[in-house]
């Protein structure tokens, strides 16, 4: 297959983005870079308290731009967006993360050999801090991985759909974890693609520590329900409760208790999510490397 012809017709860019017009706009430019402006593209603005400050088609000429006027939060406009697209693969950028180097087609032919994929996972590097925030194994060649990290990643979008995306309930925080831990038990896989690196500024414009404490540790909660062994679950959990008020008497800040309350309140809600790995899943799940 000549996917230097066809790339276009196989990947689409998503973009979610809320109150980050400047980040938006240096990523599109990275875009063009990158030479992938031939991509289509759908940029989803979630209620940005100001409208757009650059002329989005200036920049690019296949961007569908669709702004909301009220906000149902990101994971919601994920699942619009790969609603949407028209086709197989759907690259997946926070609008303050971008690629800089590597190959988008290789990563396509890769996906294509792979009949059990549903996800690609890419080196995500973070320039300002100067450091990985999702590292590769020393190897060039892609392996499995557990999941993916949301702020750039290539989705099966088929597949994603089939599981009925994102668990919107999450609200914010894990959901690429329960997704490919739904995906995982369908004999779907993620995949690290070492090859293709993006840059991701984590802006914290529009950053609520609070609340990603909060729903980091209430998810956690949730997935340790939804997907550890039954004889495994109530240590699971203990070890997790420790581990998230250590991290919250550290930090100083009061989400990860609060998370950790309405996480095992939200337990009898939500049970009907429950798809507990067996032993033997789970232990082939564990020895996976995290992204």
């Amino acid at each position: 297959m000549n996917t230097t012809q066809n790339l276009p017709d196989l990947v689409s860019i998503g973009i979610t983005t809320k109150n980050r017009w400047q980040d938006l706009e240096i990523t599109l430019v990275k875009i063009k870079e990158m030479s992938l402006e031939s991509l289509p593209i759908i940029i989803f603005d979630d209620a940005s308290d100001r409208t757009c400050t650059f002329d989005v088609s200036g920049l690019l000429s296949q961007i569908q731009f669709n702004r909301f006027t009220e906000s149902k939060g990101l994971i919601v406009r994920r699942n619009q967006i790969a609603k949407l697209i028209q086709t197989k693969y759907y690259l997946s950028l926070d609008d303050d993360s971008y690629p800089v180097s590597g190959s988008l087609q290789a990563a396509v032919d890769f996906a294509e050999s792979q009949e059990d994929l549903l996800c690609l996972s890419f080196p995500i590097y973070n320039p300002v801090l100067s450091e990985y925030q999702n590292n590769s194994l020393n190897t060039k060649e892609p392996y499995p991985v557990k999941c993916f990290v949301g702020c750039g990643h290539l989705l099966h979008r088929e597949r994603f759909l089939q599981l009925g995306g994102y668990r919107e309930e999450l609200i914010h925080q894990g959901e690429e974890m329960e997704i490919a831990a739904r995906a995982f038990q369908k004999n779907w896989y993620c995949y690290h693609f070492p090859d293709f690196l993006i840059h991701h500024t984590a802006s914290n414009t529009g950053r609520n520590w609070h609340r990603m404490d909060f729903y980091g540790a209430r998810n956690n909660v949730l997935w340790n329900d939804w997907f550890v062994p039954q004889q495994l679950k109530l240590t699971k959990q203990l070890r997790t409760f420790v581990s998230r008020c250590s991290l919250g008497l550290s930090v100083g800040r009061l989400g990860q208790f609060q998370g950790e309350y309405v996480g095992f309140k939200d337990i009898k809600r939500f049970k009907s999510y429950r798809q507990n790995m067996s032993m033997q899943s789970y232990k082939k799940w564990q020895l996976l490397p995290y992204s």
